[in-house]
């Protein structure tokens, strides 16, 4: 199983050097990614976890500077209110320049008014999905001179380069948790991301794809809590019952895990993730 940290990039107590900090600290003790959360236009009404937030693209082709092991992610892209044209390009130059380190979920989205406010449709943003993740797929796959012809999208002899580092492109897992989005995951990308649940309804939703699931390479990530303190965190209590929780979770079918150090400060934070690379991690083992 792999970890990754998502970084402190929201809420008002996201900070420049909280995120570097945290970011540095998932480097040096070992996690395998470090991921950021991605909204661009949240009205008011939807804006009370995300209206204070770094933007997700940007940010981390500054901190893939300071970074020489670590992947980077975002969790999640909201692809369908976005030009997957710039979003291929953005990423394979961001693939390019962190050598081959990125890492990509997307989703389609929650907040109707952050796609008005981009001018973007909500109603179709599923079938528009659908489309743009083959947009991505075809530009990074394509070759130097690219075509494709969709109901949403349309381009001919379009010049790609230069490629992302990484052979067909960055890992590309599908975010959501609503059935669709596990069919979407199944049949467009590389994984599967959800958010937290228990580890028997992950099972359940698993369930009837085993067999399609033994016969490929295929990523289910859950975006999890931790906070050693506080039993309502996705993941609580002595490092061995983390790690217990953290096996039944991999029976389940789980083989990465994002995870949100839950503190209050960027000290607190670091203590968690040391205990968790230093206690639980080898507890699993």
């Amino acid at each position: 199983m792999k970890f990754g940290v998502i970084l402190p990039s929201f809420g008002n107590g996201a900070t420049r050097l909280g995120m570097v900090d945290c970011l540095l600290a998932a480097e040096r003790l070992g996690f395998d990614s470090a991921w950021l959360t991605d909204h661009l236009a949240l009205p008011q009404a939807d804006a009370e976890r995300f209206g204070h937030l770094f933007e997700a693209v940007s940010s981390l082709g500054y901190l893939a500077a300071l970074t020489s092991r670590i992947r980077l992610g975002i969790s999640s892209l909201v692809l369908p209110q976005r030009n997957p044209v710039e979003v291929a390009k953005t990423l394979a130059t961001l693939d390019v320049l962190s050598g081959g380190r990125t890492l990509l979920a997307v989703g389609v989205g929650w907040s109707e008014g952050e796609f008005r406010n981009l001018g973007a449709n909500f109603q179709d943003r599923g079938k528009r999905m659908d489309e743009a993740v083959q947009v991505l797929r075809s530009l990074w796959r394509g070759g130097r001179v690219v075509q494709y012809a969709g109901k949403y999208y349309q381009f001919e002899d379009l010049v790609f380069s230069p490629p992302p580092v990484q052979a067909g492109g960055p890992p590309l897992w599908v975010a959501g948790d609503a059935p669709v989005a596990l069919k979407r995951a199944l049949r467009l990308g590389d994984g599967w991301h959800p958010n937290a649940r228990p580890p028997e309804e992950l099972a359940r939703a698993l369930q009837p794809y085993h067999a399609m699931l033994a016969r490929r390479p295929f990523t289910v990530c859950l975006r999890l809590r931790l906070n050693f303190e506080r039993p309502e965190a996705s993941l609580h209590g002595a490092p061995e019952e983390v790690a217990e929780q953290l096996r039944a979770y991999e029976s389940a079918g789980m083989n990465y895990a994002l995870i949100h150090f839950e503190a209050e400060t960027h000290a607190e934070r670091e203590r968690a993730m040391r205990r968790f690379a230093q206690e639980v991690v080898p507890a699993l083992a």
